[in-house]
């Protein structure tokens, strides 16, 4: 299926340079980076669970899995990290405690999970460029679905994004690889997503689809605009 921004030209998109950049961890140290900070964000309100993740897990080694860090460009620290699973060699970790419809579960589907940010400070805009490098990763590796188990109240905060709901609205389920904490698991189409928010006039459009941030992932936006636009040229030559 085609995107809209594939359909226009990816060339004309506003370009915004950020305070920090985001890349995906490439060795041991970076993952120790993504642990701590995990540590020091769970535990502002989960201190057991906080504790638990004070060190990096089986996934973050897993090739399914990838990631990603944002490093402050005033001083190099690691300011905030998430970790995308596509699930390619192994089912997705919410499936370890509740197994996805068929339906859902059908093609290319990816888990976005593990979203820390350490410094209450870097808040809002930090969150959102997480989620929207995470998002474009998940587009460039041809993902259809994702999905994000998310706790009361966290859950709260991702009415923003016109999520929708695999179980009832509302309804939690206790997640084994998240400390059995009761979560939502929502998802959302990869390639519809751009369209729902585009007619329902969502703010975030502007930020994660009409605005091109080079600062992502080695501007991973751009250069999967450039290759969708490209299949698609030969699609209809």
């Amino acid at each position: 299926m085609t995107s809209l921004s594939a359909v226009d030209s990816p060339f004309h998109l506003n370009s915004q340079l950020l305070p920090f950049w985001i890349a995906i961890a490439q060795n041991d140290h970076e993952l120790n980076l993504a642990a701590k900070a995990r540590q020091i964000a769970y535990g502002r309100h989960l201190p057991s669970l906080g504790e638990k993740l004070a060190v990096p897990d089986a996934d973050d080694f897993h090739p399914d899995c990838a990631v990603l860090l944002a490093f402050s460009k005033l001083d190099g620290s690691c300011i905030g990290t998430v970790r995308v699973q596509i699930a390619n060699e192994r089912k997705l970790r919410l499936e370890d405690s509740y197994l996805l419809p068929k339906a859902l579960r059908s093609g290319r589907i990816a888990e976005i999970s593990r979203l820390a940010i350490p410094a209450r400070s870097n808040g809002l805009a930090l969150r959102l460029m997480l989620i929207k490098a995470a998002y474009w990763y998940a587009r460039e590796n041809g993902v259809e679905r994702c999905f994000l188990c998310v706790r009361y109240p966290v859950d709260r905060q991702y009415r923003r994004f016109e999520l929708d709901d695999v179980l009832q609205p509302d309804e939690f389920i206790a997640m084994k690889h998240i400390g059995m904490i009761p979560h939502r698991i929502l998802w959302f189409d990869v390639f519809q997503i751009e369209a729902r928010w585009l007619l329902s006039a969502n703010p975030l459009h502007s930020v994660y689809f009409s605005t091109c941030h080079p600062d992502l992932l080695q501007n991973v936006q751009m250069r999967t605009l450039h290759l969708e636009t490209q299949n698609q040229s030969r699609f209809i030559g």
